[in-house]
């Protein structure tokens, strides 16, 4: 089970030459294929700019990181240690970003 909000596509072009008597004829084909997010950049195709880019990830707290935060709470710790889940870049949603135009890519959500 995949945890992305948005199924990302990246488009890969394929070209097929036809020789017509002396006359070579190219076709341009779409062959779509979804990406797989994660907690790190992945190479990505930007629908926006048309790019093949590098994202670039940031990271904001989600479901799991309030859990955290009230699990370690109600075990007691109540002198701010139960804020360390929001340091935590693996308890953060991330967030995939394209670093040419700015496009929100992506999100990937731990819960």
């Amino acid at each position: 089970m995949s945890n992305v909000l948005f199924p990302l596509i990246e488009i890969v072009s394929v070209f097929i030459t036809q020789s017509v008597s002396s006359l070579v004829v190219l076709s341009l084909f779409y062959a779509l294929t979804v990406t797989p997010l994660g907690d790190s950049p992945v190479q990505i195709f930007c629908p926006k700019c048309h790019q093949t880019v590098l994202t670039k990830v940031d990271y904001t707290p989600g479901l799991l990181t309030y859990l955290f935060c009230g699990g370690l709470f109600f075990c007691g710790f109540v002198l701010g240690c139960c804020l360390i889940p929001f340091c935590v870049d693996r308890l953060r949603n991330a967030k995939h970003t394209c670093p040419t135009c700015n496009t929100v890519l992506g999100v990937y959500k731990r819960l």
